[in-house]
């Protein structure tokens, strides 16, 4: 591997502690807010800090679309 390979493997799995913060909250029941992601992430600075929020409010976004999905607003709704 690269260092450029190892440096995107690292990220993606920074992005993956992201996406189960923001799984773990909901999942517990609490209210996530993208705001939150501030707040919990661990990473002070740069690349990781960014990767980290990106993956946060991604989890987020899932939660709603697999709602929509499941009142039957997806878009295959109506196909």
């Amino acid at each position: 591997m690269t260092a450029s390979e190892i440096d995107a493997f690292q990220l993606s799995r920074v992005y993956g502690e992201g996406w189960n913060a923001a799984k773990k909250l909901i999942s517990e029941g609490h209210i996530a807010r993208e705001a939150q992601s501030s707040q919990l992430n661990p990473y002070g600075s740069g690349e990781e800090r960014d990767r980290w929020a990106e993956g946060f409010k991604q989890g987020l976004i899932s939660r709603t679309n697999s709602r929509s999905l499941a009142r039957g607003r997806g878009w295959r709704h109506g196909h």
